[in-house]
C-alpha cells in the first residue's frame, strides 16, 4: 500500500485553502459596492446578475477540484464505510440546510442576497423566516457543508467544509455591515428582533 506522507497532506489541504481563498477574494470583490456599481453602469443588472453568476459557479470549481475528491457515491460502492450516526446526521442537516434556503427564497431572491440587487426592494425585508434569522441563506450555507462533512467524514471534504463555512461566516459579518450602513437605525431595531442565523431564544413571557 502506498503511504502518504504528512507533508503531502499539509499541501493538500493547503490547496484547498488557498482555492477557497481565491474564491473568496472573487465573490466579495466582484460583490464590492465600488466595483458592483461599475459594471452595473457599464452591462446593467442583468450583466452584472450573469457576471456574478459565471464568475461564482468558476470560483467555487477552483476550491472543489483543489480538493480532489472523487468518491461520491462511496457508501454504494463501500458501505462498508458509512458510519450510521455520522451518515444519518449530514442527511438530516442538508435537508434542514435546503428547507431553510427554500423558506428565505420564498421571501427574498437568492439574487437579492447575493448583492445583484435587481429586485431588490427599499424597504428592509423582515418578513418569514426573515423575521427570525437575518442571515437565513448563510445559514443554509453552513447547514449544507456541516452535512456534507458529516456525510463525507473524509480529511479533504473535512478540510473543504470548514474552510468554506469560515469564509461563509466572514461573508455575513461584511454583509451585516452593509446593511446597517444601508438602513441605519432600521436594521439595528431588527438585530434585535432577529438573531445573526440562530434565532434568538424568545422567553414564554416575551
Amino acid at each position: 500500500m502506498l503511504k502518504v506522507s504528512p507533508r503531502t497532506n499539509v499541501i493538500e489541504y493547503l490547496l484547498i485553502v488557498s482555492g477557497i481563498l481565491i474564491f473568496g477574494l472573487q465573490h466579495s470583490g466582484i460583490s464590492a459596492l465600488r466595483v458592483k456599481n461599475r459594471i452595473v453602469d457599464r452591462w446593467g443588472k442583468e450583466g452584472y446578475a450573469n457576471l456574478f453568476n459565471i464568475t461564482s459557479i468558476v470560483g467555487i470549481i477552483i476550491p472543489f477540484i483543489a480538493m480532489n475528491y472523487w468518491d461520491w457515491f462511496y457508501f454504494i460502492n463501500e458501505p462498508i464505510l458509512i458510519q450510521p450516526m455520522l451518515f444519518a446526521s449530514g442527511v438530516i442537516l442538508i435537508i434542514i440546510g435546503v428547507t431553510v434556503a427554500m423558506m428565505a427564497s420564498r421571501v427574498i431572491s437568492v439574487s437579492t442576497v447575493a448583492d445583484m440587487r435587481t429586485d431588490r426592494q427599499a424597504e428592509l425585508v423582515t418578513g418569514g423566516i426573515y423575521s427570525r434569522t437575518r442571515h437565513p441563506l448563510y445559514l443554509a450555507t453552513i447547514l449544507l457543508l456541516l452535512g456534507l462533512a458529516a456525510l463525507y467524514p473524509f480529511d479533504r471534504v473535512i478540510v473543504f467544509s470548514i474552510a468554506l463555512s469560515v469564509y461563509v461566516l466572514i461573508g455575513a459579518y461584511l454583509e451585516e455591515k452593509k446593511l446597517v450602513l444601508h438602513y441605519g437605525q432600521k436594521y439595528l431595531d431588527y438585530r434585535k428582533q432577529a438573531g445573526f442565523m440562530l434565532p434568538h431564544v424568545r422567553s414564554s413571557q416575551g
